[in-house]
């Protein structure tokens, strides 16, 4: 069994798939390590993705997208182009094209560019351990000249390496639910999601539902908000619940290592002021392949990958935290909250959405 790689992520999701299709499209040899059974199973996320057009200002300074987010039309479940923002009293329809899509179909087709890129993928292989460029599963040891931080907002890796962890992750909640929805995704403020929101967004067949939280503000389970938000809408879930943390701090100050990179959530790379990742996870790993192939054939130095992600996405991202932190004064009162909401209106919210400033 080959136990030497140039290059070993750790993950699987649309991070490490991404960083592992680059970085063997560069010429390096590529392994990742997944510790679930099948790729993107189960589901714990909201499924959204904005539509090209949508990432291209979002992101004005992150070159060539299209190839990155070209998708075959069959991942696309549900398009959509109205989001529904709702406070406690009433709500606001701000236009944003997306789509829905099933995260479990999506990761395994990037997980294939992966391989078909040349990278290899081992599943049920849990990292216990990564000292410098030696990376421990229960069943082996590897090595490598660069491992790649690809394992979620508690990342493994990050810990390891001695890189920064996330600060106050929130808790989420996420399910299927059946019925018929219109077209519209719903972000649900207030009291029902204390400190973060509450989610519907439209399936072909059902609806992704969700509820998150912050520790700060909320004085009972997640578990029973998520509840409380079901039956307050009505909906009837038909898959189990699977929790997960949302990075809301925005990026880390640090994601590379002597030896070492982060990327996705693990390197906080989330829009603080709707829990996206997705994309971001995409284009930084894209980034973190590139660079991790270069560094591996060339020596280029890896702290050219960092160089590279603040460039194209940490001015989006941070003004979306600031964002997130002014919207902390408001938290905790419906009253106040309220009034924020009606103060800021529809295009507003639409700029919050697009991680821009909200005024003027």
């Amino acid at each position: 069994m080959r136990t030497d790689y140039d290059v070993i992520v750790v993950g699987c999701g649309p991070a490490g798939s991404s960083t592992a299709e680059h970085a063997a499209l560069g010429g390096a040899s590529v392994l990742v390590l997944e510790k679930k059974k099948n790729v993107g199973e189960p589901v714990a996320c909201g499924e959204f993705m904005p539509l090209l057009e949508e990432m291209e200002a979002i992101l004005p300074n992150s070159p060539d997208l299209g190839p990155l987010f070209d998708v075959p039309e069959s991942l696309i479940s549900r398009r959509m182009d109205i989001f529904r923002i709702l406070s406690p009293n009433r709500h606001w329809d701000v236009p944003f094209k997306g789509y829905t899509t099933d995260r479990d179909r999506f990761d395994k087709h990037l997980a294939e560019k992966a391989r078909k890129a040349g990278a290899e993928i081992a599943t049920s292989a849990q990292v216990i351990d990564v000292n410098g460029t030696e990376v421990r599963t229960r069943d082996a040891t590897y090595r490598a000249k660069v491992v790649v931080g690809a394992d979620g907002p508690v990342s493994k890796v990050a810990a390891c390496l001695g890189l920064p962890k996330n600060q106050d992750p929130y808790p989420a909640i996420t399910a299927q639910a059946e019925g018929d929805f219109e077209p519209i995704m719903e972000m649900h403020f207030g009291s029902v999601a204390p400190g973060a929101y509450a989610w519907v967004l439209p399936k072909g067949k059902g609806a992704n539902v969700g509820v998150g939280v912050a520790r700060r503000w909320a004085d009972g389970k997640l578990t029973d908000y998520f509840d409380a938000y079901l039956k307050q809408r009505g909906l009837n879930i038909v898959t189990r619940p699977i929790g997960k943390y949302v990075p809301s701090k925005g990026p880390l100050d640090r994601t590379v290592a002597e030896h070492g990179l982060l990327v996705g959530d693990a390197a906080g790379h989330v829009m603080a002021v709707n829990g996206g990742g997705i994309p971001i996870a995409m284009i930084c790993g894209r980034l973190a392949g590139r660079v991790a192939a270069e560094h591996v054939a060339k020596g280029v130095p890896l702290s050219r990958y960092e160089d590279l992600w603040r460039h194209q996405v940490a001015k989006p991202l941070r003004t979306a935290v600031h964002t997130k932190m002014l919207a902390d004064l408001f938290f905790g009162s419906n009253r106040r909250l309220e009034f924020s909401m009606n103060v800021l209106g529809a295009r507003r919210m639409g700029n919050i959405l697009r991680c821009r400033p909200s005024f003027p």
